[in-house]
């Protein structure tokens, strides 16, 4: 059975899909409730099927957590994240004085596995909007129970019950949060990573404090783009993977003066870090002197790339693979 479990596993990463198309991270967002704050999207399957990625992959056991009660619920989920989860869209939701929020997941679940592994973990079965969903014992970071909703083998849903039941609901359009950014060409929601955040008022005004407690080496420039960062209304970036790893974002400002002061400090912060590089890592410092910076308004935008080789290069020098694991003697 193991055996037969493995080859599925390998020829679903190494084979074009060939039933339905899964859902995108743009589907999932129109499940995402219109006031939310903050979306972040990740496209696992996308991201697999670079060769780096999917070569790490095939030489990896199950991901089944260092911890044995998460490896424990996986194995009895018949869960494997690393491999079963193809598209996630994670956002916070304000509620009162406080944020909530709901994680989307899509991609291959045994939804019975699944259900007999929360009921024996002790979460309570209950239907939701007509879904069948489950209590669990711990809070959710509310303070409320946290709800774990399956509506299909393709899909679970997992937050507060209020927000659950609101991404349950018919899919709707996007939230203004996402959609004002692709309206404005800042944001793709086909990347296999992006995001986009509104900075509250409060967070802003911490900013400035949080800067004055930053000290030693660079802190003078860390402290600068802190202080800038607190007039910042705004944030959207996103990447993609081939041969190289392209990233764009934007931030924007409160005031078009604003933009400009955050743009200024950026561009030093580039500077300071390319001085910084010029003996260890040159072929960075190439990446660094490349980055597009640009302003339009109350908008500082920013755009480069680094190779995929450099990136494994540099990680091969700290001891990691590209992927981050860690080389042992």
């Amino acid at each position: 059975m193991k055996t037969v479990l493995v080859a599925t596993l390998l020829t679903a990463l190494a084979a074009p899909a060939v039933l339905a198309a899964p859902p995108t991270a743009a589907d999932l967002l129109r499940r995402v409730p219109q006031d939310a704050t903050v979306v972040v999207a990740i496209d696992s399957a996308a991201l697999r099927a670079h060769p780096a990625v999917h070569g790490w992959l095939i030489r990896q056991h199950a991901l089944t957590g260092a911890h044995g009660d998460v490896r424990r619920f996986l194995d009895d989920a018949g869960l494997d994240p690393l491999r079963d989860v193809d598209v996630m869209v994670v956002a916070a939701v304000p509620e009162g004085g406080d944020t909530t929020g709901v994680a989307l997941f899509a991609g291959r679940y045994d939804t019975a596995a699944l259900a007999t592994a929360l009921l024996k973990r002790g979460a309570q079965a209950f239907s939701l909007a007509g879904v069948p969903a489950y209590r669990l014992a711990s809070e959710h970071e509310s303070g409320r129970p946290a709800v774990v909703a399956l509506p299909s083998a393709g899909l679970v849903v997992v937050g507060d019950e209020a927000t659950v039941a609101l991404a349950l609901a018919p899919p709707h359009s996007a939230p203004p949060l996402a959609s004002d950014e692709v309206s404005a060409g800042r944001l793709d929601t086909r990347a296999p990573f992006w995001l986009v955040a509104t900075i509250p008022a409060q967070a802003r005004g911490r900013a400035g404090a949080a800067a004055e407690r930053v000290h030693g080496e660079g802190a003078e420039t860390v402290r600068g783009v802190m202080f800038a960062s607190g007039t910042v209304r705004r944030v959207v970036a996103q990447a993609t993977l081939d041969g190289t790893l392209a990233f764009s974002g934007a931030a924007i400002a409160d005031t078009p003066e604003n933009a400009e002061l955050l743009r200024d400090t950026v561009k030093g912060a580039l500077a300071a870090a390319r001085l910084h590089f010029q003996d260890s890592a040159p072929e960075l410092v190439d990446v660094l002197r490349a980055v597009n910076l640009r302003l339009d308004g109350p908008v500082v935008a920013a755009n480069g790339a680094i190779p995929v080789a450099l990136i494994e290069k540099l990680a091969a020098g700290h001891g990691c693979t590209a992927t981050g694991e860690r080389r042992h003697p």
